[in-house]
């Protein structure tokens, strides 16, 4: 049997050996609740078989086998270095999500934005990837076209791209079609926009002008009285 003193309100407690293994040396104040290793307080007659009524008898509940391992684990919590890994994983998740955005819908954010193309195109970087103009046919409509031939050869077109969207879209190719009297095809030429000297692009609610010249063979040239156009993305 021994005596020990809680150093928190110094009521002292008769403990027994087999109580100190089960709970590696630490005891709970039953007055205060305080937790202690026993053996740091004994009075200096550590061993008695008797009650001595000088002491107050304590209660020791609440302290089980295995609640502490060790010293150190009551009295300094380790450290572990993982207060920072979470938080630090969260924001590594949300800024991948936040990217994975941005490339999957980079088309239209620099159409209704153009001044970040070249942000998202810093961030298309590392997958190799391009930042194009929406291709939108049904939004581009062909205005106040004129076909006509020139008097020192072949033909001359006219036309304005009219892009009707509230963004930015790319600039289509134009095919054109030269039809004879019975509305049949006699030649037929597709127009890149490179060929059409154009930008690459159509600005919101805004239009191109088109107007360029071409040559037919001429022993083609005296069948042609119409034609048809057609715009189109390849």
């Amino acid at each position: 049997m021994h005596i020990t003193h809680c150093p928190n309100c110094q009521t002292a407690f008769k403990v027994r050996e087999e109580h100190l293994r089960a709970a590696n040396g630490w005891v709970r104040c039953g007055k205060c609740q305080n937790v202690f290793e026993a053996h740091l307080y004994f009075a200096h007659n550590t061993q008695t078989n008797e009650s001595p009524s000088s002491y107050e008898v304590g209660n020791l509940e609440g302290v089980r086998p295995g609640m502490f391992s060790s010293r150190a684990a009551a009295q300094t919590p380790k450290n572990t270095g993982s207060g920072w890994f979470w938080p630090f994983m969260s924001a590594l998740l949300a800024l991948a999500i936040f990217w994975q955005a941005v490339l999957w819908n980079r088309h239209w954010l620099v159409a209704e934005e153009p001044a970040l193309r070249r942000f998202v195109e810093t961030l298309c970087l590392p997958l190799a990837c391009k930042v194009e103009w929406p291709q939108e046919p049904n939004s581009v409509l062909i205005e106040n076209s004129n076909f006509h031939a020139n008097p020192e050869g072949g033909f001359n077109l006219q036309m304005r791209f009219k892009n009707t969207q509230h963004h930015a879209v790319a600039t289509p190719w134009l095919e054109v079609t030269l039809t004879d009297l019975q509305d049949q095809v006699v030649v037929r030429r597709v127009f890149s926009v490179q060929d059409l000297g154009l930008q690459d692009h159509i600005a919101a609610l805004r239009d191109q002008r088109v107007q360029f010249g071409f040559e037919v063979d001429a022993s083609l040239r005296e069948r042609i009285a119409g034609y048809r156009a057609l715009i189109f993305y390849p």
